[in-house]
């Protein structure tokens, strides 16, 4: 640190991580610094209620991390030493975004991913070694102390054990600078409104999401070729979850509830609250996994931010950064980063202004710090709460056309960022704060946007959900006949389907016929008999564990027509001139189910029929309702997204010359037949 002969004496209310980082910015420039702190900090990786957020998760991204390597040098490696774990973004999580599974490929983005309380306590060993660097503990501010058009201090109290209230007379405390970064719950707006300079803007967009977060530790034996898995939720599943890695060889999940829903507080409850997310992703991993804390919830959530840029007028010598400014939904871990950003823009003006040699602080300084400041908030701003405004009743009332526009901009944005290119690298540069808003408007974006999400399938090793059903049904495939023969508990008639399902083949003897997606093997005797001696059946399925089992069924039943082989059916290459293909309940598993069908009719002969048999949503079902379907489909590999979404019947009828449906259980079961042109 550079030597400081000034005299200048700058106060920091709140020692949050935000006033920690401009403290350290600050002692660059002035003779001394004294951080106020309304807690008593603990002794090392603590939690302490003045940071309730710190029992959830927290991520340190790109542009955060360069900022607190700036301010507190070497701090990064401390972290990583004592067991923070960067993570590669995208290539080293498991990401479903609003548009689906993020396609995994290495960029130049790292999440640093740890405890709060980790975090806060590095740095904190950090800045006590500042020799210009004073904290006082459990003391408040309550107020400011103004003189013309400045702000000359603070009026200051301190925890007083035999006082009735626990405090103690209030003082003035004078200072040469005062920094608000109090948090969420800052006053600076009602103060200086008190002082005359006019009342303070606010915007708010309350998704109403709520948490409930507990750290488990990661199972014996754990091998995955990813650290994090997020599923962020949609308007029609409104749930969410993350599971981070964190120091001590942890994983901290965080479930959500978004729209007044609240997540269970108990350890049974969350864990079944996770069956009910987008995918069963999360579920699966913290399903037998050991929880080593309680279960913890929060339920302010949302994002404001305070327009103290708008104010015409504003007092010298005083300034506002961190959630004090704008506090952002936590779901997207952007809060700490942008206050470590904004600790840096205090620390470049003063250094422009040269106060370290001059000892001065020029007039209009810190009015003019509003605007980098209020620019950090943009960023974050633009993803967390255009994300959160899709939801009813997240915004105060009717949005404006500009931000009506916008909203249905970045959903189309999030729709194409699932795959590689300009979209997936503007929206991960914005996520990180390391670019402005206005990337995501860049030429190449814009027309990628235009041009919608691709539909290229990727491969086996590539596609997230692939590998998901694989290891689903490699550990599920023993048990898998017991488990539907269960379904018939619930009225469904499971092989009464298939029956009806085979049946529409219409197959001859001599016929060939692939049955796609054949499990354990459950249609193969009948397909057998259909097609006798002189016909030939293809078993094709995804898992080897699976096939096994239809081998065992072949043996038993002394079949010679049939064969198996194991594929990807999103890549597997129909043999041609095929008489008739069957897929029982696995067309709506398939992302690219699309391409499936398609194939299929590019191998059927003419009047070959395509049968596909599966779930779907009736239409009297009300979809804010599907999210409760998640347990009872997740055993199989299904998803609520997948039941709102994916309509091979659909795809069926458009390759047909002509089609028919049947329907059974109510509407959840369908049959549809298309006779190929």
């Amino acid at each position: 640190m550079p030597d400081i002969n000034n005299r200048l004496h700058a106060v920091v209310l709140g020692g949050s991580l935000a006033g920690m980082c401009v403290a350290a910015a600050l002692a660059r420039h002035v003779g001394r610094v004294t951080l106020v702190e309304r807690d008593l900090y603990p002794d090392g990786p603590d939690w302490r209620r003045g940071v309730p957020q710190a029992r959830h998760t927290h991520n340190l991204l790109g542009a955060g991390q360069r900022a607190l390597d700036r301010l507190f040098p070497g701090v990064l490696a401390d972290l990583r030493e004592h067991g923070v774990v960067d993570v590669r973004m995208p290539a080293d999580m498991l990401a479903m975004i609003p548009g689906g599974w993020m396609e995994r490929f290495t960029s130049r983005h790292v999440v640093m991913s740890g405890t709060r309380d980790l975090m806060d306590s590095r740095v904190r060993h950090r800045l006590v070694e500042l020799p210009n660097v004073e904290i006082r503990q459990e003391c408040e501010a309550l107020g400011l102390l103004a003189q013309g058009d400045a702000i000359r201090g603070v009026v200051l109290r301190d925890k007083a054990a035999g006082a009735k209230t626990g405090w103690g007379e209030s003082y003035e405390f004078p200072a040469d600078l005062v920094v608000d970064s109090t948090g969420r719950n800052s006053r600076s707006s009602g103060w200086l409104e008190d002082l005359g300079y006019g009342k303070v803007e606010e915007s708010v967009v309350d998704a109403k999401c709520a948490y409930a977060t507990c750290v488990f530790a990661i199972p014996p034996g754990h091998e995955a070729d990813w650290k994090c898995i997020v599923i962020q939720s949609t308007p029609d599943v409104p749930r969410q979850g993350i599971l981070n890695p964190i120091e001590g060889d942890r994983w901290m999940v965080s479930v959500s509830g978004v729209g007044g829903e609240r997540p269970p507080l108990d350890h049974k409850g969350m864990i079944e609250f996770a069956k009910t997310l987008r995918g069963p992703e999360i579920y699966d991993q913290i399903r037998d996994a050991e929880p080593l804390t309680e279960v913890y919830g929060s339920g302010r959530t949302e994002n404001r931010r305070r327009h103290y840029e708008n104010l015409d007028r504003w007092p010298d010598r005083f300034v506002v950064l961190g959630d004090a400014v704008g506090s952002f939904n936590p779901a997207y871990g952007q809060g700490i980063s942008v206050a470590a950003t904004a600790a840096v823009d205090v620390d470049d003006a003063f250094e422009a202004a040269g106060t370290r040699d001059s000892g001065r602080i020029p007039a209009g300084l810190t009015a003019d710090l509003r605007k980098p400041i209020a620019r950090r908030v943009d960023g974050a701003w633009m993803l967390s709460a255009n994300s959160d405004l899709v939801y009813p009743g997240a915004a105060p009332g009717p949005l404006p056309l500009p931000a009506r526009l916008a909203q249905r901009y970045m959903g189309r944005l999030v729709q194409v960022a699932t795959s590689k290119g300009p979209a997936a690298t503007a929206l991960l540069d914005t996520y990180h704060l390391l670019a402005s808003p206005e990337a995501v408007f860049r030429p190449r974006v814009v027309a990628e946007v235009l041009r919608g999400p691709k539909k290229e399938e990727k491969s086996l090793t590539g596609n997230v959900e692939t590998t998901r059903l694989l290891n689903l049904y490699r550990k599920r495939a023993k048990n898998y006949d017991i488990m539907s023969n269960r379904l018939y508990l619930i009225g469904q008639r499971t092989m009464a389907y298939k029956h009806l399902a085979l049946d529409q083949l219409a197959v001859r003897p001599g016929d060939t016929v692939i049955d796609a997606g054949t499990g354990t093997g459950h249609n193969l005797p009948y397909l057998a008999r259909m097609v006798g001696p002189e016909g030939k059946v293809i078993g094709i399925d995804l898992t080897d564990s699976m096939l096994n089992l239809a081998e065992d069924r072949i043996r038993e039943h002394g079949l010679t027509n049939v064969t198996l082989q194991q594929a990807d059916l999103t890549t597997y290459e129909f043999p041609a001139k095929v008489d008739a293909i069957v897929a029982c309940f696995s067309l709506t598993l398939i992302e690219g189910y699309e391409t499936v069908v398609k194939n299929g009719y590019d191998a059927l002969v003419p009047g070959g029929r395509w049968v596909a048999l599966d779930y779907r949503l009736p239409d009297w079902w009300p979809r804010r309702a599907v999210p409760a379907l998640g347990p009872v489909i997740a055993p199989f590999g299904g998803t609520p997204d997948m039941l709102l979404n994916r309509h091979p019947w659909k795809a069926i009828e458009q390759g047909a010359a002509r089609t028919s449906t049947t329907t059974r259980y109510g509407g959840w079961v369908y049959i549809t037949t298309g006779i190929a042109p």
